[in-house]
């Protein structure tokens, strides 16, 4: 199956050269440790506030960024609802195996809310993001299960339902990410 990630960066960096003319490899891209999904740190000896800007206004140029920030001289990478809705379509040609774990179980259930595109809550999307990580590696680690198990937690009350219940295609691919890395 097709290396979403190495198409990723590659997207990226070829965005990012002709927006700013910052010459990038798709190497030269991060995995934050806080916010977003990708960082660049290119940018690091001045100029990464002006890259951001700039990025942000040419957002139209790469469909699979949907918000660009500066901090601490490094550019932060948030990706689109296009590109989340596009890895949920991506998981379902995965041939899965759940074994059964309390993790597997709670997707399962949420999963079972219908086929519904990634909600735009960044708790749900980090925990998509590090699945999708954790099945590219071969294995998961326990902050991956944790953002996992966790995702709808951040809303309180009736919001956490109605998040739940827009949770089950990115459910549902967290679970078929699951799966195929045991």
């Amino acid at each position: 199956m097709e290396d979403l990630f190495a198409s990723l960066t590659e997207e990226l960096a070829a965005w990012v050269k002709g927006a700013t003319g910052a010459e990038v490899s798709p190497e030269d891209f991060r995995l934050p440790r806080g916010e977003g999904q990708l960082s660049l740190g290119a940018f690091v000896r001045g100029g990464a506030r002006e890259a951001a800007q700039r990025l942000s206004t040419a957002l139209d140029g790469c469909p699979s960024v949907g918000q660009v920030r500066e901090r601490d001289g490094w550019l932060l990478f948030f990706l689109s609802d296009g590109w989340f809705n596009g890895l949920i379509a991506w998981t379902k040609g995965l041939n899965t195996r759940p074994a059964g774990t309390y993790l597997e179980n709670r997707m399962a259930i949420l999963a079972r809310k219908g086929d519904a595109p990634c909600p735009d809550a960044e708790p749900v999307r980090q925990a998509l993001w590090a699945a999708y990580l954790a099945h590219r590696r071969g294995f998961w680690r326990e902050a991956d299960e944790r953002a996992a198990l966790t995702m709808t937690h951040q809303a309180r009350d009736r919001a956490r339902m109605e998040l739940e219940n827009r949770c089950g295609g990115a459910a549902a691919a967290i679970l078929k990410l699951r799966g195929e890395s045991l």
